[in-house]
């Protein structure tokens, strides 16, 4: 007999990133990214990986949490613990930093 209580593992939440071309293109798909990842050289990857790891903690297994990359303006933004229809919003410089809906 163990002395160690025992407790159910959690399952952790789904973390997603997106990067945003500067076009506004979405780049969703690792085969998209491939194509584009010179643009993104100045996102710091040991930087990103330990940004999922944090968030997947944090966001419960009914959710999801995104990252959102732009490469207009080397912006890195997160939406944690969002409803799985969540629709990610697109970084504008053309209206003075707006934001706009995808």
């Amino acid at each position: 007999m163990s002395l160690v209580p025992s407790t159910p593992l959690r399952d952790y939440g789904i973390v997603s990133t997106i990067h945003i071309l500067q076009s506004g293109e979405v780049i969703n798909s690792v085969e998209d990214y491939m194509k584009v990842e010179d643009r993104f050289s100045w996102v710091d990857k040991a930087f990103l990986v330990s940004k999922i790891l944090q968030l997947r903690k944090l966001t419960d297994d009914t959710k999801k949490s995104v990252i959102v990359i732009y490469e207009e303006g080397h912006v890195i933004k997160e939406y944690v613990n969002v409803e799985k229809e969540f629709i990610h919003l697109l970084y504008s410089k053309d209206k003075n930093t707006n934001i706009i809906t995808a």
